[in-house]
């Protein structure tokens, strides 16, 4: 259906500036909330969660060169077992691109537009979304790798800007007021959402290379981890755990909180940084949902599709009704529940596993036919 390809490099900046901004501007709370200083050893947990997937899915994916899950997955699985996996993700694509819309457009509410009516932002974000997805993956990929390291410079900055006011005090005692499970309970919230690297099964399709994929997203996921574990240690240190957790967006008060010489209020350049990593998530989401579909319904002009899946996608970010069920609610009912257990745990396992088994016995089969004489 396309002839597009990217590098494993390009991989890597779409895995990391996708995860990276939203998993600091929503995840860090909620982990404070559960596991209180050691929140940072629970995102710890969730990034090793996630390097983990991206392996798993790396691993599927060179079983599998150059197919997607809508083709792999039938032939792994069987066909009804195959489709109503493929169902099951499409659905999770779509609603998922609706819920972070609307989370982008609480925020932008919440932060810099306080008197527009939520749908403005959407709308936005939306057109611009389905004008880059519909220029297709190669132009995805390319501008994560222009907007990525302004991604990362932007986070990297407050955090170093910061270090003086690092009390090291409020990150103590380590591992003695949770017990394992704490931890774990504390690293669902952030695996919920690093867990977004389950793209990766319509991303490596695209690979010119399939084996440089592999470094590209581990690293990308790590990267994502690492951010997301340095600002939550930081929030800790310099809020204390109690402050923290009852900030809805603890990153940006501290970014708020810089003041080295005329470096100040900084948060408006660093809400156009987040604002840089939300379009390429939207994005991505968006390109995953239509070209997905397309394959899956057989339509050559996979194209035509972003123009039904964006205004689906668009009415049900309107169902939330406002921050608390789109970025507390959802995920506490949904995300966590739901698709890190199944989406993101049980069914790439499933893949893994049987497609290894019928892979090894298709080449055990083929070694063992007697040659043409």
């Amino acid at each position: 259906m396309s002839k597009e390809k990217i590098s494993g490099n390009q991989v890597f900046w779409l895995i990391s500036t996708m995860q990276i901004g939203m998993t600091i501007l929503l995840t860090i709370n909620p982990t404070i909330a559960i596991a209180k200083q050691d929140a940072w050893i629970s995102i710890l947990l969730s990034t090793l969660f996630s390097t983990g997937l991206a392996y798993v899915l790396t691993r599927i994916s060179l079983m599998y060169p150059g197919e997607s899950l809508i083709t792999y997955a039938p032939k792994i699985l069987g066909k009804i077992l195959g489709h109503i996996v493929i169902l099951l993700y499409v659905v999770y694509w779509i609603i998922v691109l609706a819920i972070i819309l609307r989370q982008y457009g609480d925020f932008m509410i919440g932060t810099i537009l306080q008197l527009t009516p939520v749908i403005v932002p959407i709308i936005g974000m939306l057109i611009i979304a389905a004008y880059v997805s519909f220029a297709g993956i190669e132009v995805l990929a390319r501008c994560s790798e222009v907007l990525g390291p302004l991604i990362l410079l932007g986070i990297m900055v407050p955090l170093l800007l910061n270090i003086s006011q690092i009390q090291v005090n409020n990150l103590l005692p380590v591992l003695a007021d949770n017990s394992l499970s704490v931890l774990v309970q504390g690293a669902m919230p952030t695996a919920s959402f690093l867990g977004d690297n389950i793209l990766l099964m319509m991303v490596l399709p695209f690979l010119a290379h399939p084996r440089d994929g592999m470094k590209g997203a581990v690293i990308g996921s790590v990267v994502a981890g690492l951010f997301t574990m340095l600002s939550a240690m930081q929030c800790i240190a310099i809020f204390s755990h109690s402050t923290a957790s009852r900030q809805s967006y603890p990153f940006l008060n501290l970014v708020r909180f810089v003041s080295f010489g005329f470096l100040q209020n900084l948060d408006a350049i660093v809400i156009a940084i987040w604002i840089m990593g939300i379009f390429i998530k939207i994005s991505l989401y968006l390109f995953a949902a239509s070209y997905g579909s397309a394959q899956w319904f057989g339509i050559k002009r996979w194209r035509i599709v972003i123009f039904i899946a964006a205004p689906i996608a668009l009415v049900l970010s309107m169902l939330p009704r406002n921050f608390v069920d789109s970025s507390i609610l959802f995920p506490k009912l949904v995300a966590v529940p739901f698709n890190l257990p199944v989406l993101f745990i049980l069914l790439p396992l499933l893949l893994w596993i049987v497609g290894s088994i019928r892979n090894r016995k298709m080449k055990k089969k083929g070694r063992q036919q007697p040659k043409a004489s």
